[in-house]
């Protein structure tokens, strides 16, 4: 007798077969976003602008908990009661959830459709369809999705602007306590600790740096230091033999013994070459925190070694970078990193990398720098400066 041996299950199933891949039933399906908690979100990021307090988000999420998650624009009137909002808003009290109401709708975010007693309900008909609905209108809210997302990338921009003054307000004071005046220090001090704008940081590090002595050494040692101007920089030169820029006999070499020498533009490119005002056109942002326009590579420099603290660096890591960079090299490196600030993740990390790199072989910087400038999508994580 012959005993053959079968499974009704099939061992070995190719996954990469069409049945499978046909299969959608196993493919998971996208949620799209809820348009309730995305404004709500929008709203939080900016609530200063708007004029609103920690408790009006929490009863306009209350508020937004009524609605359907389909954002119908018939369906955006809440007619629930004050007792049913409470429950919706951690417990507040009535009084608060008054004051709160007649804020938001202050400030255009919601409106009322009062009934002729005051109450809010709904009037439907035989066939269960809403006639008349009073109560709390929410289409206010959803009418300025696009002045909202406008306005929340303003508030990060402004964040982000705000934290980075504070930084360099937090380093003059560090290095050069001893030589502002003691009213101005104070003011200085005070600063650090209120909710002021960019525009008046911005002035205070202004005032700060003219009374700040400037003496005649430090400014002979930068003019000094420079080797070029930036009109000589103005010409393009692009050679086709690859330079060892690590050789001894290379002209334009950087000597590490001498950190303040600064390298032509044909140092730090081997076939893109940039000028300042290029430079600066490109990265903006670091360009907004400079006391006086840059009109050679010693401003940009002495930009770069401001905006160092202000991302997070190190004294250290500027002085490592410096050396395998060069100075130039490490000052395209800090104001790339200023500018991409919202595409990457640790700063002090990413200048690290980049410094290893150019110690250990070739390296283009300003393919580099202009690489960092480029507009990309941003991350989702929101980035804030150390």
């Amino acid at each position: 007798m012959e005993h053959v041996m079968s499974s009704p299950v099939q061992r070995h199933v190719r996954r990469t077969n069409s049945s499978y891949l046909n299969d959608r039933s196993n493919v998971t399906p996208v949620k799209a976003e809820d348009a309730r908690w995305s404004l709500l979100d929008l709203v939080r990021r900016c609530r200063k602008p708007l004029g609103l307090r920690d408790r009006d988000v929490a009863v306009l999420r209350g508020l937004l908990s009524f609605v359907p998650q389909s954002a119908d624009p018939n369906s955006l009137v809440v007619f629930a009661s004050n007792r049913a909002l409470i429950e919706r808003c951690d417990g507040i009290d009535e009084r608060t959830l008054r004051r709160r109401l007649t804020n938001l709708k202050a400030n255009g975010l919601l409106a009322r459709k009062s009934s002729p007693n005051g109450k809010r309900y709904r009037v439907q008909d035989e066939c269960a369809e809403a006639k008349l609905t009073y109560g709390i209108d929410l289409a206010p809210l959803f009418a300025i999705r696009d002045h909202l997302i406008a306005l929340a990338e303003e508030c990060s921009r402004e964040e982000i602007r705000c934290k980075a003054l504070r930084s360099v307000i937090r380093d003059i004071l560090y290095h050069r306590a001893a030589t502002i005046q003691p009213a101005l220090h104070d003011l200085a001090c005070r600063s650090l600790r209120r909710s002021l704008s960019s525009d008046q940081l911005a002035g205070l590090i202004q005032e700060l740096q003219e009374n700040l002595p400037q003496t005649g050494a430090e400014t002979s040692s930068v003019a000094d230091a420079v080797t070029v101007s930036d009109r000589q920089n103005d010409r393009h030169i692009q050679k086709s033999k690859k330079e060892n820029y690590e050789s001894e006999v290379a002209p334009e070499k950087v000597s590490t013994a001498n950190r303040t020498s600064y390298p032509r533009s044909t140092d730090v490119g081997q076939t893109n070459d940039i000028t300042v005002s290029e430079c600066m056109a490109l990265a903006k942002n670091a360009a907004s925190f400079a006391s006086v326009t840059a009109k050679d590579w010693g401003d940009v420099i002495r930009l770069s070694d401001t905006l160092a603290p202000a991302i997070g660096l190190a004294r250290t890591d500027v002085e490592t970078a410096r050396k395998a960079m060069g100075a130039l090299g490490s000052a395209l490196a800090i104001l790339g990193i200023t500018e991409a600030f919202d595409r990457i993740r640790q700063p002090r990390a990413y200048l690290q990398a980049l410094t290893n790199r150019a110690a250990s072989e070739s390296m283009d910087f300003v393919r580099m720098f202009r690489s960092l400038t480029t507009c990309r999508a941003p991350s989702a994580r929101s980035m804030t400066i150390a």
